[in-house]
């Protein structure tokens, strides 16, 4: 790398890059940057990654120019799909690197600046509130949601996986009903790019939704294994483990579908003003929240 140009080049697709994975945690699946880093590079990563160490790879086997044209073709296939802040950061880091010149040319979209201004922060400081009020109830009933988890206590198996799954679903229907609140207070109706990322954020809560609602009910069973007529004088055997597992995974049909019937009438949604009262003030005043 000794060019201006090879410089540039790099600086714009490592800020690229990071906004791609803005909300994604690190080490990252390798696959989120299948359609924008070299193949070869790809081959050589382990399945979780570093920005760190995706940048290093590309040093080592001189990738760059190869990454940059994959990332050329890749961000015009998902650019609509993209959230408005990471389109809006790409463009600033062509503007700087001259990319935009060199033939990248993204714009953002009609409503992008509009949905820049929606206050999805405040969103998900109250989601966050209200998840943590859900894990309670679960917790007072007997499914520790939360790590670490402790000894849960005695119930019916039943009552829990009803319960917990009728707690869950109104937490998700708190989610949109938030974030459709914010979406109304920023624009005054719901355009396409909120309504996209309306959706992304709807399909991560049921993810976390799901991902502890099956640890509760597993950590259950395994304290538990007399409910399900498992006789054992210590620690369950790998075959009994998965028994439970798979019954787990059977209770937690209903909840699933219940969710893809929710997601269903998101995605329908009127594109009309929609407020919720519980938490209007906090998007009017979010300094204070």
């Amino acid at each position: 790398m000794n060019t201006q140009a090879d410089a540039n080049q790099v600086s714009f697709l490592q800020g690229t890059w990071r906004a791609l994975l803005q909300d994604q945690p690190e080490p990252f699946d390798k696959v989120l940057l299948t359609d924008f880093v070299s193949t070869d590079v790809l081959g050589s990563l382990p399945s979780h990654t570093t920005l760190k160490h995706v940048l290093h790879e590309c040093h080592a086997r001189e990738a760059f120019q190869e990454s940059y044209i994959k990332s050329f073709l890749g961000l015009r296939r998902v650019w609509d799909k993209l959230t408005p802040e990471s389109r809006h950061i790409i463009i600033q880091h062509g503007n700087q690197c001259g990319m935009q010149k060199g033939g990248l040319r993204l714009q953002l979209l009609q409503d992008d600046e509009a949905a820049l201004t929606i206050r999805w922060d405040v969103a998900q400081r109250l989601y966050e509130t209200a998840r943590d009020e859900a894990f309670r109830a679960c917790r007072d009933l007997g499914l520790e949601m939360a790590q670490p988890r402790g000894l849960p206590k005695q119930n019916e198996f039943a009552l829990l996986v009803q319960s917990g799954q009728d707690i869950l679903l109104k937490l998700l229907r708190e989610r949109i009903n938030t974030d459709k609140t914010a979406v109304t207070m920023a624009v005054g109706f719901v355009t396409p790019v909120a309504r996209t990322q309306l959706a992304r954020n709807l399909k991560g809560t049921y993810a976390e939704c799901h991902a502890a609602f099956r640890a509760a009910l597993i950590h259950w069973a395994m304290q538990h294994p007399a409910a399900f007529g498992i006789k054992t004088t210590g620690l369950l055997d790998a075959a009994q483990e998965a028994t439970l597992g798979a019954y787990v995974t059977e209770c937690m049909r209903p909840f699933e579908q219940r969710f893809e019937r929710l997601q269903q009438d998101a995605e329908a949604m009127s594109s009309e003003p929609t407020l919720y009262e519980k938490v209007r003030r906090c998007f009017q005043d979010p300094v204070l929240h």
